[in-house]
């Protein structure tokens, strides 16, 4: 879990200035020229956060974390950077997509704007080169998305059984001959408005897109996480293709004024970018519904789609008609996706919204169950609280509709990590997959918290490759892949996921973590020193106390390891409160002391602790697997010997 970070004052680095310093005219030239490059073309967030920097750099003002999360990402001037931690994030995507328009188109500019690591406060620098001044970008316009999304599902819903029941027309070529015309990959349908409150919104409706096709027997479709790394970035369609192992790309915006609507959409072919169809669409819009209907009209008659029984209109079937519960749950889900307890105990305050409107709205309470399992697991909140909420209101989900996939994977992580009911868990995850097998999710939580637990370990390693396959550029089912290798004891492999996974993405927290714990586990107290020394370039507070405890473990310096330890789990009970028992056990089995450690594991078993499931798999405890206090801890888990 990302620790929580101090706030950072960009102020620091206000006298960190190039050698020769341009004029505040070149500088915002050349601000407008990096805006029009490729590398930010389409990217609105990275694009509004870098203009808002250098504009303030200009006139002479401080630069903080809260001012940035407020006034460039819409943040509310109380909330806490410790717990939101979007503009340290954002702030390490900008210097990749500087570095990488610099190394391109901006190779010859004569005016470098950077932002060094550890603030906020970007610099100028003047170079000997001509500068080109980009012709500016004309404003875009959107607004409402409340009413967007049932179209756009019934569009690419059209789109998607025309690839299935008639192929479209293209350009012949090897590649494409050679590639199953059934795969598609829905690219983050892109937020045209000023507004930038409803990117909530853009997030979600790509979320319905992939999710209804998901449904679509024979198609198989690309997951959320790995279409998502291409938000905001305009790739190239063969280049997106090629990483996500897809036939065909969508792509669309919406834009909407007063009392007009317009729908733009385009599918192209991934083996050589032509398009295959594209419409834009003009309309009046009174009633969302017959906008609906007369948009599916028009797809299936320009595709000239053949549907014996309309499967198109029963698969996109909405779980509610209320468009305000639907557009609370989407803020739901939006908050829920940043992976932060602040954002799983905003999502919870949505999900509860929109089922007060519509109290039949089942994916709402699926939603509800994943932020209390989210919460409950990693220790943001007591399980014995949390994953009972969670039960309720999966179970509640499954009453309303049997069918959704969702439910099923969200009762059985409480099954499996809280009731340890291990059959129950087993009928759980089999009927997600039966009911959605192109649901990478539903592999990845069979695989990691049913297959490994229990110890059947090449199982969990098919499950989370068939997960990755469906989610290819997904640093979670990387890192999950990770562990796996890990509780295989291949400990080389399991580092070389970890590593893929932070090279996807150079701020995702989790595989760092996982690569840390793992060289301290196996004795690489250096390794993994250098990992907590990455880990400070890019997170703020990151404590080195575990490691060094490890290594005076393995020194035989009980005392200093003790006491390590124990400060250690000071900080952890600071920073989440709940679930240190784990954390407790899994250090003092690292460092030998095995009666701390079962005393530990024993606490969290009377809190339920929901990590105690991996006791059995985790390599840390192979000291203690000849202890009979152990054995018997792991049958009452049922897990066996």
């Amino acid at each position: 879990m990302p620790s929580p970070a101090r706030e950072e004052d960009g102020s620091a680095l206000a006298g960190a200035k190039s050698p020769v310093r341009p004029a505040a005219g070149p500088v915002r030239v050349q601000l407008d020229k990096i805006l029009g490059s490729s590398a930010f073309a389409g990217s609105e967030r990275p694009s509004r956060f870098l203009r808002y920097v250098v504009e303030q750099a200009l006139e002479g003002h401080p630069l903080k974390e809260t001012l940035v999360g407020v006034e460039v990402f819409g943040r509310k001037p109380a909330y806490d950077p410790r717990l939101d931690g979007v503009v340290r994030v954002e702030a390490v995507k900008l210097r990749l997509r500087l570095k990488e328009y610099y190394e391109t188109e901006g190779a010859g500019d004569e005016v470098r704007i950077d932002l060094p690591k550890g603030g906020y406060l970007p610099s100028f620098e003047a170079l000997p080169h001509q500068i080109v001044a980009a012709e500016p970008r004309p404003a875009r316009w959107w607004r409402d998305w409340r009413i967007i999304a049932p179209p756009l599902i019934l569009l690419v819903l059209a789109a998607a059984y025309g690839l299935i029941g008639n192929p479209l027309p293209g350009p012949a070529s090897p590649e494409r001959a050679s590639a199953s015309a059934s795969s598609i990959a829905v690219l983050p349908f892109v937020n045209l408005s000023s507004d930038k409150e409803n990117e909530y919104f853009s997030d979600g409706l790509t979320d319905d897109l992939i999710g209804t096709l998901t449904k679509i027997p024979g198609l198989r479709v690309v997951a959320r996480s790995s279409a998502f790394q291409f938000k905001g970035k305009n790739p190239d369609i063969r280049t997106a293709g090629r990483q996500l192992n897809v036939a065909t790309v969508l792509e669309g915006s919406v834009q909407k004024s007063g009392g007009r609507l317009r729908i733009t959409a385009q599918l192209s072919s991934a083996a050589d970018g032509y398009h295959l169809w594209s419409e834009t669409y003009d309309r009046e819009l009174k009633d969302v519904f017959a906008v609906q209907d007369e948009i599916t009209r028009a797809i299936v008659r320009a595709l000239e789609v053949r549907v014996a029984g309309d499967p198109v209109r029963r698969l996109a079937t909405a779980s509610t008609q209320d468009l305000d519960a639907y557009n609370l749950y989407l803020q739901g889900r939006f908050h829920l996706n940043k992976w932060r307890p602040e954002g799983a105990r905003k999502g919870i305050e949505y999900f509860q919204q929109a089922i007060a409107k519509d109290p039949g709205y089942a994916p709402a309470y699926a939603g509800l169950a994943d932020c209390h399992t989210w919460l409950g697991v990693f220790g943001w909140s007591p399980a014995a609280k949390a994953m009972p909420e969670a039960r309720e209101a999966a179970n509640h989900a499954l009453h309303l509709d049997e069918t959704l996939a969702a439910a099923h994977i969200s009762l059985g992580y409480v099954k499996s990590l809280y009731d340890w009911d291990w059959p129950g868990a087993q009928r759980e995850f089999r009927r997600a997959l039966e009911l959605s097998p192109g649901d990478p999710d539903a592999h990845f939580a069979y695989s990691l918290t049913y297959l490994a637990p229990l110890g059947r370990l090449d199982e969990a390693l098919a499950e989370i490759e068939r997960a990755r396959s469906l989610d290819p550029l997904s640093p979670y089912k990387i890192t999950a892949a990770g562990m796996i290798d890990w509780y295989r004891r291949d400990y080389d492999r399991a580092a070389g996921q970890y590593r893929k996974a932070i090279e996807l993405d150079p701020a995702f927290y989790y595989a760092y973590d996982e690569l840390r714990h793992l060289e301290c586990a196996r004795g690489r107290t250096e390794a993994a020193a250098a990992v907590v020394q990455s880990m400070r370039g890019v997170f703020d507070n990151v404590n080195d106390t575990a490691v060094r405890a490890a290594a005076y473990g393995r020194q035989g310096k009980q005392a200093e390891a003790r006491a390590l330890v124990e400060t250690s789990i000071q900080e952890y009970t600071r920073l989440r409160k709940f679930g240190v028992s784990c954390h407790a056990a899994e250090l003092y089995a690292v460092i030998g002391e095995k009666d701390r450690a079962i005393e530990w594991l024993n606490k969290a078993y009377q809190e339920r602790n929901p990590l105690l499931a991996y006791v059995k798999v985790i390599p840390s405890y192979e000291c203690l697997r000849s202890e009979p206090r152990f054995s018997a801890l792991s049958a009452r888990l049922g897990l066996g010997n």
